[in-house]
């Protein structure tokens, strides 16, 4: 064993570390080197080095994995990761793993093998359980639904503390489902939740209904996950309860699905900054990373072409007096900036649900007098710079001028092409990428050269 254990002493916090030791045991002729590597390892330490591992390094190491920790990894794994592994695993063995994970992680694994696949795998499961996932396969998985666990503590009204506390001790449900206990009638109608450090502090004798919050918030299993997150936020709860049009409950969706949907509508904006998708943060497919890039590049080359034209437009300007050139560069990336700063105010703003379309206008407004601020100060320093360099107070003024009004404008056009795009049915986080940046660009171009055009003549520069 000593060759394996000088393969662990490879292997660090990092999933590249596991990885490559993963990588070194595969190759070494020591007979049980990858096995008795993994057994070291958690499952979780397990999943982070997949990303790392080809596919036939995967599907050796998830071939050695038991039913528990093979779930472990389906649920950390991204799709395209989990739908090899799925592939690669026998129906029976699959059916094993997928019965073992939480209900709403199975569903997601499932909801990555196709529609026959799936069927197949449910046939193979205990008819409750696979009703339940299949019940859960139902809803969209950027939802409420699609996030929700259905295995949580729900008792009637007239249950003791008592009672529901030695319900609990027999009862196995996730940890985190236990914070808190859901009140419902006959036909699982929401009546009420309490969290469990009340029922601890209440009398043994006392009855749940006299210490539950008889209007606990709840949503809908049809709400989009980032208002799931907005509404945890915003109450402070460990978990929300999801209910139908009927308001029965179906399940809650509890603190660590909460993060994992954060994290996700973190991956999706950050992706968004820069006109692609969060796939392609995640992909490993260049055509697929490609193909999410191309079209907002495209949106941007075809505003570029407009900067040629104004540009071209103004050659005469730029012939009398070319030293103005070297500003350009200057005037549209403080315009560009100025934009991309507004321009995500305005979208986390929406997103976090402090306005609407109706009061976004004022935020619009909200932001002029800091646009006005700013521009004076770099159109200052940028007055103080062109004076410098181009050794002309007329051309000082011409750049400070220009510099001024392409912050205000850039602002402005920052924060308001979020609300077009949301009302067009964009999205508007697609906004904050290249295309304000390259659209301010234009913009900037045409004041700075409109403002040049006219100083020069005014000045007789």
């Amino acid at each position: 064993m000593g060759r394996i254990d000088e393969i662990r002493q490879v292997a660090g916090e990092r999933a590249s570390d596991v990885a490559d030791a993963i990588r070194a045991a595969t190759r070494s002729s020591v007979r049980g080197a990858l096995e008795g590597l993994i057994s070291g390892y958690h499952p979780i330490d397990i999943a982070y080095a997949m990303g790392e591992l080809t596919g036939d390094e995967r599907a050796k190491v998830f071939a050695l994995l038991d039913s528990e920790a093979s779930g472990v990894v389906l649920e950390e794994v991204d799709d395209e990761i989990t739908a090899d592994l799925a592939g690669a695993t026998g129906e029976a063995e699959l059916a094993e793993i997928i019965d073992a994970m939480p209900p709403d992680s199975g569903a997601d694994a499932m909801s990555t093998l196709p529609d026959d696949v799936q069927h197949r795998i449910l046939n193979r499961i205990p008819r409750e359980e696979a009703e339940e996932l299949a019940a859960l396969l139902h809803y969209d998985e950027d939802s409420a639904g699609g996030i929700m666990t259905s295995e949580l503590i729900v008792s009637p009204p007239d249950v003791t503390a008592q009672g529901v506390l030695q319900h609990i001790r027999h009862t196995d449900v996730p940890p985190e489902a236990v914070f808190r206990v859901y009140i419902v009638d006959d036909e699982r109608r929401l009546l009420g939740a309490i969290d469990l450090l009340d029922i601890i502090n209440a009398r043994d004798d006392m009855p749940l209904h006299k210490i539950m919050d008889p209007d606990p918030v709840r949503v809908h299993h049809d709400t989009d996950q980032e208002e799931v997150v907005r509404q945890v936020d915003k109450y402070d709860l460990t978990s929300i309860p999801v209910v139908d049009d009927h308001d029965r409950l179906l399940g809650a969706v509890t603190v660590d699905d909460v993060i994992d949907a954060l994290q996700e509508e973190i991956t999706e904006d950050l992706a968004s900054v820069a006109g692609a998708t969060a796939e392609d943060l995640l992909t490993r497919s260049p055509w697929r990373a490609a193909r999410s890039r191309v079209p907002w590049l495209l949106v941007s080359l075809g505003a570029s072409f407009i900067s040629a034209a104004v540009i071209r437009l103004f050659h005469g300007t730029l012939q009398q007096a070319v030293m103005l050139a070297a500003f350009i560069p200057v005037i549209t990336a403080m315009s560009g900036n100025s934009g991309l700063q507004s321009s995500m105010i305005t979208v986390r703003s929406m997103a976090l649900g402090l306005v609407d379309e109706l009061s976004v206008w004022r935020l619009i407004v909200r932001q002029l007098p800091t646009a006005v601020l700013v521009a004076l100060a770099c159109g200052s320093v940028a007055f103080l710079a062109g004076w410098g360099l181009l050794q002309e107070a007329g051309y000082g003024l011409i750049v400070g001028s220009a510099m001024f009004c392409a912050i205000c404008l850039g602002t402005m056009v920052g924060s308001f092409i979020p609300v077009v795009f949301r009302r067009v049915g964009v999205d508007e986080a697609l906004a904050s990428g290249p295309f304000v940046t390259t659209m301010n660009d234009a913009v900037s171009l045409l004041i700075y050269f409109s403002i040049a055009a006219a100083l020069l003549r005014v000045l007789g520069i």
